[in-house]
């Protein structure tokens, strides 16, 4: 029976090393990611296409990069992703396209468009904060005006609404702008982010924004302590009709 819906797995905010022993903030990354690896694969199928919403590299090094290549092989699905305030670009686009990961920014699957956007747009010294240019708004605003016939799901690194309850209040210089243009267009349904190393769901006129848990180590809270949470992932069922499902999912066993 043909499904009706596509699958979505979104792993963010990696922080990996190219050494197997490489540590963030006391958290071995890629002990990590590979637990969240294998919790996939034990509770789903492969999914239809792969987003990593940035921050996959903590080192800078082109080896680390290739490292998540080989590693996603595994999945048989194509691998999109857009870069973190983390990422070193020059290496990161050296390295790749690398199947299973492309360097294309959008796709059509189904009844669904997945665009991809860049959210570091003239990054500042000492500064986690995003913006988003006006090129890559008219790039969005043409692939749209190209698919109106499809929902629309952006990936992008940083959360754009206001939220305070990991101790980060305003992710993006230029977000309301980037919110009013989105809430305009009826086509785009959902906006997937990470940065914070948390889950949220803020859902403001008719757009539902998701932030997911890192696979590594996860933010402290509001009071600045640590939540102790497990790292994890997010999964999305996409239906052809506009309809969505989502789940995020921790690992099971963590000590940290």
């Amino acid at each position: 029976m043909k499904r009706d819906y596509t699958t979505v797995l979104q792993l963010t905010d990696l922080h990996l090393f190219a050494q197997s022993n490489g540590h963030f903030n006391n958290i071995n990354t890629r002990d990590s990611f590979n637990e969240v690896i294998n919790h996939v694969q034990q509770h789903y199928d492969n999914p239809d296409i792969i987003i990593i919403t940035g921050d996959l590299a903590h080192d800078d090094e082109p080896a680390t990069y290739q490292f998540i290549a080989e590693a996603l092989k595994i999945f048989n699905a194509p691998v999109y992703c857009v870069l973190g305030n983390h990422d070193h670009q020059e290496n990161a686009y050296t390295v790749y396209p690398l199947a299973p990961v492309t360097t294309d920014l959008h796709c059509v699957l189904g009844c669904w468009h997945i665009i991809l956007l860049d959210s570091n747009h003239q990054p500042m010294p000492d500064n986690y904060q995003g913006e988003v240019s006006q090129a890559e708004l008219q790039r969005v605003n043409e692939l749209i005006a190209k698919h109106p016939d499809k929902w629309a799901l952006i990936a992008m690194h940083h959360n754009l609404p206001h939220h305070d309850d990991r101790g980060v209040m305003l992710e993006v210089r230029n977000h309301e702008q980037v919110m009013d243009y989105f809430e305009q267009q009826p086509t785009i349904k959902l906006v997937l982010s990470g940065h914070v190393h948390q889950e949220f769901v803020i859902v403001q006129n008719g757009i539902c924004y998701l932030s997911t848990p890192a696979t590594g180590y996860q933010s402290t809270s509001k009071s600045g302590q640590i939540t102790g949470e497990a790292p994890g992932y997010r999964w999305l069922k996409l239906y052809d009709n506009g309809r969505f499902e989502t789940d995020v999912r921790r690992v099971t066993y963590w000590v940290s």
